[in-house]
C-alpha cells in the first residue's frame, strides 16, 4: 500500500534537517509522497521540490500557520497553496515579525525569573531569525545548563502555565483558515488533541475549515477513531503524519506515522475540483 506523511518540519523552521534529508528519510521509509509543513514560512519549498524530483517521491507543498483559539495556540496545516499570493506572504511576514518579538519578551520573563539567558542564544539556534520558536528557546536554556532536556524547559519555564510563556501569534484560527483559502490553499486542523476542546472543530467546520488532521503521531487508537468520526460527520478531509522535527524534538522517525496514500489523493481532488 502507497504511504504518506503530511507533516514535517525542516531547519527552515524549527526541525534539525535540510529538506532534502527529510525527504531521503522518506524515501528510505518506502514512502510515496511526503509533505513539508514548516512553521509559517515557505522558503524551504523549493529545496524540497528538487529533492523530491530527483528522489522520485511526491512532494505535497504545505506549512504549518501558527493561530489562536479562545488564549491556546491552535496550528493550522495548509496544502497545495499558491506560495505567490502577495497578500498571504504578507502575512507570513508579519508573522515573523512577530515571532522574533516574541521571544525577546520570553527572554525578558526568563531573566526576571533569573536565569542567564540572551535573546542571541535563542537566535543562534535557529536557521533563521523570521522562524525562531519555543523550540529554540528550550534548546538554548539547555546549553545554557539551565535544564537537562527540551521537555523540561517547557515543563518549568516555556509552557502555557510556565514563568516564561508568552502567547504566541495573534491570528484567529478562523483568520488563518481565511487567509490559507486565500491563497487557494486546504486548511486542516493541526493535532487537535492539543486543543482539548473538539467542540473547536465543528464552530471552525463552519467557518470554512476543511480538514483535521485525524492520525498525528500522539494520537491513540481510541483518539484517531474519535477524530475520525468528527471528520465524516461533518464531511471534512483526514490527514496525519509525524510531526517529524529531527534530533530537535522527541517523537516517532519518518516511517512509523503514516497516512494511506488516498489522503493525498483526496487533497488533490478537492484542489483541482476547485482550483479558480
Amino acid at each position: 500500500m502507497k504511504t504518506a506523511d503530511l507533516h514535517t518540519h525542516s531547519r527552515y523552521s524549527d526541525g534539525t534537517n535540510t529538506p532534502r534529508q527529510l525527504l531521503e528519510l522518506a524515501k528510505a521509509a518506502g514512502l510515496s509522497a511526503m509533505a513539508l509543513t514548516d512553521h509559517d514560512i515557505l522558503d524551504g519549498l523549493p529545496e524540497a521540490a528538487a529533492a523530491a524530483t530527483e528522489l522520485g517521491i511526491e512532494l505535497v507543498p504545505g506549512l504549518e500557520l501558527s493561530s489562536a483559539w479562545k488564549g491556546r495556540e491552535a496550528h493550522m496545516l495548509g496544502f497545495y497553496l499558491d506560495v505567490s499570493h502577495a497578500g498571504f506572504q504578507r502575512l507570513l511576514a508579519t508573522q515573523r515579525r512577530n515571532r522574533i518579538d516574541r521571544i525577546h519578551q520570553m527572554v525578558k520573563k526568563l531573566q526576571h525569573v533569573g536565569l542567564a539567558i540572551e535573546p542571541s542564544d535563542v537566535f543562534a539556534m535557529a536557521s533563521s531569525e523570521g522562524a525562531v520558536g519555543r523550540l529554540h528557546v528550550a534548546q538554548a536554556l539547555v546549553k545554557r545548563g539551565h535544564v537537562n532536556t527540551p521537555e523540561e524547559a517547557f515543563d518549568r519555564y516555556i509552557g502555557n502555565n510556565g514563568p516564561g510563556f508568552i502567547p504566541g501569534s495573534s491570528l484567529t484560527s478562523v483568520e488563518a483558515i481565511r487567509a490559507i483559502r486565500e491563497a487557494g490553499g486546504i486548511p486542516v486542523l493541526a493535532h487537535p488533541i492539543y486543543l482539548k476542546d473538539d467542540a473547536i472543530i465543528d464552530h471552525l467546520a463552519s467557518e470554512g475549515l476543511l480538514g483535521v488532521e485525524a492520525y498525528h503521531s500522539s494520537h491513540t487508537p481510541d483518539t484517531v477513531a474519535r477524530y475520525e468520526q468528527i471528520a465524516k460527520r461533518l464531511g471534512l478531509l483526514k490527514t496525519g503524519g509525524t510531526d517529524y522535527h529531527g534530533s530537535a524534538k522527541e517523537g516517532v522517525p519518518i516511517g512509523q506515522a503514516t497516512v494511506p496514500y488516498e489522503l493525498v489523493e483526496a487533497l488533490k481532488a478537492w484542489k483541482r475540483t476547485h482550483a479558480t
